[in-house]
């Protein structure tokens, strides 16, 4: 995203605001008049409360707010959701060893002998460990997306309300109905915000049905579903964001998947997006017929050549199925009349492997675009590029002169790999675009 004062300005509001809202109990627990203890007793506290806000608060950062995202990407928001979870777990491990001592611990890890106030805070904290252990090393511990991602929400929501049900009927919270009151209210708010995750927005899914209207096999094991809104207007999208894919069953089962959108953007409603039987569920993907129903939460994402309007070019860097963001940004230029010069530097392991080939040589001749393959195990008789994509290789193609807005998307070792060679070959920061998707 191109920085500019109005984005710094509208991060750090929300870094400001964020922060703000995490150490909200704090003022509170200082103003309570009831007794507070020796400093010691203060500190334990405090940690508490800071587990309980930060735990509180990963709801937030992944409600998928539209408003939220832009100024940061939602890869850098969800790698900051994984970050604070340890954070999170940080606190709630030093609340109980700070305030009473390391000693006294060992009394209360049984939750059912530790009273129901403490067992709650208990329960909590030994979801929370579990939450972040099946999550930080879930493809290490083989287990399945769909079943992880049910674990994860039955253990966020048990950790947020086991540590609200400890945090309220703690008795330095109780002293005085002002702040009995307050801490009844921010409840309140966090199961409010609790059944905006878990129950409204599926329910607003439901509502807003999509079909699968077409699919397309593409090279390299990739299959295209073509989606339709089912008798609602649908929404508009910019070429290269994403959205959340649920096929075939209820949205309230959480079993969506986020997948770049590889339509043009000025086709929409109609949404079109590309799989690699990657795993389970995209392996399922390859067995879907036209007429299935499906639910998409969208769009999603700040990469995209909207937000950089007046390029000179755009220089393209895909590795894989990452041709999906690429190719929609492609399409939507080809529909718009684009005459700009563009260049794609696209990354597969061998050619039956590159998707789109066929439509990457016909949109060379709707634009201004060089499409440069690189294969790493070529045919005999490849005249191309070969191996992987090096900074060597990407100076070769990159042009000299004008504004070079460059998109990258692919493997992450790639990604990273071709972030830091344009850099080095001169490309400003704010002109390298880079959206990880590995988010779950």
């Amino acid at each position: 995203m191109k920085v500019t004062s109005q984005g710094v300005a509208h991060a750090g509001l929300w870094v400001g605001l964020y922060v703000l809202i995490a150490v909200y109990p704090l003022p509170w627990l200082a103003a309570s008049p009831g007794p507070h203890g020796d400093f010691q007793e203060q500190l334990g506290a405090a940690l508490g409360y800071l587990a309980l806000s930060t735990m509180a608060m990963q709801f937030v950062l992944t409600a998928r707010f539209r408003w939220l995202t832009p100024p940061f990407g939602t890869d850098l928001v969800y790698a900051f959701h994984r970050y604070i979870t340890a954070a999170s777990i940080l606190f709630a491990v030093l609340h109980p060893i700070v305030m009473i001592g390391a000693g006294n611990v060992l009394e209360f890890l049984v939750p059912w002998q530790a009273g129901l106030s403490i067992g709650a805070g208990v329960v909590a904290l030994y979801a929370l460990i579990l939450l972040a252990v099946t999550s930080f090393w879930r493809r290490l511990l083989h287990v399945p997306y769909e079943p992880w991602r049910a674990l994860h929400a039955v253990l966020a929501v048990v950790a947020v309300c086991g540590g609200l049900y400890h945090a309220v009927t703690s008795e330095r919270l109780l002293h005085d109905p002002v702040t009995r009151t307050m801490w009844v209210v921010w409840t309140l708010a966090w199961v409010a915000l609790i059944l905006r995750v878990r129950v409204l927005k599926p329910f607003s899914l439901l509502r807003r049905p999509y079909k699968v209207t077409g699919v397309r096999h593409e090279h390299g094991g990739a299959i295209t579903l073509v989606l339709d809104p089912d008798n609602h207007e649908g929404f508009r999208f910019r070429a290269g964001q994403f959205v959340w894919l649920t096929l075939g069953s209820s949205p309230f089962l959480g079993r969506e998947h986020p997948f770049s959108i590889s339509g043009s953007s000025q086709r929409a409603p109609r949404v079109e997006v590309t799989v690699k039987a990657l795993g389970d569920f995209t392996r399922r993907v390859q067995e879907t017929t036209a007429g299935t129903r499906a639910y998409v939460d969208g769009p999603f994402g700040s990469m995209s050549l909207d937000t950089i309007p007046d390029a000179d070019r755009y220089f393209f860097v895909a590795g894989g199925v990452g041709i999906a963001p690429c190719i929609s940004m492609l399409r939507t230029l080809a529909d718009r009349g684009d005459r700009r010069p563009h260049t794609l530097v696209y990354g597969t392991s061998d050619w039956d492997g590159a998707a789109f080939r066929e439509e990457l040589a016909e949109l060379s001749s709707r634009l201004d675009l060089k499409v440069v393959h690189v294969l790493e195990k070529p045919p005999l008789g490849w005249l191309g590029e070969t191996g992987i994509i090096t900074q060597d290789l990407l100076s070769r193609h990159l042009a000299r002169s004008g504004r070079r807005v460059c998109f990258i998307c692919g493997p992450p070792r790639m990604m990273d790999a071709t972030e830091t060679a344009l850099a080095r070959l001169g490309v400003p920061l704010a002109d390298i675009h880079s959206e990880r998707f590995d988010l779950v």
